[in-house]
């Protein structure tokens, strides 16, 4: 029988006061050389010759290629090398005078589909060479792993002093697994030496400069790219802002507010206006309360569900619930998939309180297939964008990347206390994920040796900044953070939505100036609005589309189109 669990556990960072780590750092985080300038590249890397192969089917038109780079930058003759996997995708018509880069974000996030999503784009399509790649770690580049991690299955609303202590094990022993199953790469697994993988590219392409749309953990490595070259910045759009001025603990802590906010005034809000259709609450406080409730149930009496006459095992209790509701804060696309999704467990928990596990099953085998194949993919689901740290350790290569990204490039308090400090200032007021802000691998991470330069802006061409209102995993106080300490960034804020990613194909107005500064160079003289066009009513939940053999080019939200994409291309340099 195949088991799929649902991704369990939600782990934040912590605040704003560093701790310097302590001194007990592992023999290979002891040997890693500073990278915090950008280092002189070897001429064997720039003499390479990319060998590009068609990937993906060919209406997507896009080449993809492996590279090989510097396990170190600073240390290029150790003998230690990486392979990073490279997509391009040129003009239809004649040859391109620019290239743009793109990342998807993560950190951490596969990247070959931004190649074919950008292409997509008509106005950027004309003249640019649209560039992919996997940052080292992760997707067909060379990756790490820290499969067989231990998760947080543990309730972060329990204070109870032996699940805390669970908890902290279980962050304490993530480093371990993570070094253990990477071949000596983790260390070497932080922005400082990614961008330093872009300008190879860069080079190795034939540019002397880049544009570049970065979203979510992007546009942390786009202003750290802006930091380490400036000489060669182009054209630089970051949607969905992380805080780059600051350390990433700070981007963090602002979670919990952005996924209640979210919650509270944005899905609360809207359920309880169609109530007559998703029977939730009539009110946003019945709504929330429907949500308490049902997350107490689930708690007390766990419901594990078989689909598809026990081919599939689905466990759903209280940290699955918050899994769920949190996910779908990312885009209002979901909003409707929640409604019904809550409805259903609501229920399901009743048949179960009521008439026991089997009461329980028989209202998943009444479900169409359909809907059972939905719920299913639900479960499946990877989170696209910033994730809160600690809901997946990393039992792949993408999640591995995030924690070694996130907790390698700037400092983290050290130790149990602060972090349970935390969740317990935090989670009263933003119990949707506050209460998890003591599961974080970072507390316990011993960092390599490296301090890299904050990104200030100066000397640097605009850099366009795109963030909506009520974005859940990057608030747009981060943004607004970064913006005022940024120099020469101009910010587009998109009220009356929250969805994280919006580039291409969220808000037209905000995607007409993107494309305007893209092809043009022309930024807004100033600071912008654009109207959001609110969260439309409730249809009935369909089913994500994917991009397979010959799949036409849709999707929903930017960053799942982008996911598609790179799933679509993705496999052919093995």
């Amino acid at each position: 029988m195949k088991y799929l669990p649902l991704a369990v556990g939600l782990g934040l960072s912590a605040a704003a006061v560093l701790v310097v780590p302590g001194s007990g750092a592992t023999a290979s985080m002891d040997q890693v050389t500073a990278v915090d300038r950008p280092h002189r590249v070897a001429n064997r890397y720039l003499e390479q010759k990319p060998v590009w192969k068609p990937c993906g089917d060919q209406e997507f038109r896009t080449y993809c290629a492996r590279i090989t780079a510097p396990r170190d930058w600073a240390n290029q003759y150790s003998g230690h090398d990486i392979q990073l996997a490279v997509s391009k995708v040129a003009p239809a018509k004649g040859k391109p005078s620019r290239v743009v880069f793109g990342n998807p974000g993560g950190p951490g996030g596969a990247g070959l589909g931004m190649a074919p999503y950008l292409a997509s784009q008509a106005p950027l399509a004309k003249d640019h060479l649209a560039v992919g790649f996997d940052p080292r770690g992760t997707g067909d580049s060379t990756n790490v792993t820290c499969q067989g991690a231990p998760g947080y299955t543990m309730d972060a609303r329990d204070r109870d002093p032996r699940n805390l202590e669970l908890i902290a094990e279980a962050s304490r022993l993530s480093q371990p697994y993570c070094d253990g199953q990477s071949r000596g790469l983790l260390p070497y697994i932080t922005t400082a030496q990614t961008v330093q993988d872009m300008d190879l590219i860069r080079r190795l392409l034939g540019y002397d400069t880049i544009d570049f749309v970065g979203y979510s953990g992007g546009t942390w490595m786009g202003a750290y790219y802006q930091t380490y070259f400036p000489q060669h910045v182009g054209r630089f759009v970051l949607d969905s802002n992380t805080d780059f001025t600051r350390p990433w603990i700070d981007t963090f802590t602002a979670q919990p507010h952005g996924f209640e906010r979210r919650f509270r005034e944005d899905f609360a809000p809207w359920a309880a206006k169609y109530d007559d259709r998703l029977k939730l609450g009539s009110s946003p406080r019945t709504v929330i309360r429907t949500y308490e409730k049902l997350r107490a149930a689930l708690k007390k009496q766990p419901a594990i569900e078989e689909y598809f006459e026990g081919s599939i095992k689905i466990g759903y209790d209280q940290n699955t619930l918050d899994e769920i509701v949190s996910g779908d804060m990312y885009t209002k696309v979901d909003f409707p998939s929640l409604a019904a999704d809550l409805a259903f467990l609501r229920d399901l928990s009743a048949a179960q309180s009521k008439g026991g596990p089997r009461a329980a099953q028989r209202k998943v085998d009444a479900l169409s297939p359909e809907r059972q194949r939905e719920l299913v993919r639900r479960a499946a689901r990877d989170t696209v964008g910033l994730r809160p740290l600690g809901r997946i350790v990393g039992d792949d290569a993408e999640g591995a990347t995030f924690t070694a990204v996130t907790c390698n490039d700037t400092p983290w308090p050290q130790g149990r206390e602060y972090g349970d400090q935390l969740a317990a200032r935090l989670g009263p007021k933003y119990p949707l994920i506050g209460w998890g802000m003591n599961e974080n691998p970072c507390f316990y991470w011993d960092r390599p040796n490296l301090t890299m330069p904050q990104p200030t802006g100066q000397g640097l061409p605009t850099t366009l900044m795109v963030q909506s209102a009520h974005d859940p995993a990057t608030p747009y106080e981060l943004a607004a953070s970064a913006h005022s300490r940024y120099a020469g960034s101009r910010l587009v804020t998109v009220s009356r939505e929250g969805d994280h990613g919006v580039y291409g194909g969220v808000n037209k107005c905000a995607d007409a100036i993107v494309n305007k500064f893209l092809t043009t160079g022309k930024a807004p003289a100033k600071d912008v609005t654009c109207a959001g066009e609110g969260i439309p009513a409730p249809s009935a939940p369909q089913p994500e589309l994917e991009y397979g053999e010959g799949a036409r080019q849709e999707a929903r939200t930017p960053l799942r189109r982008i996911a598609g994409f790179t799933k679509a291309v993705s496999g052919y340099l093995h």
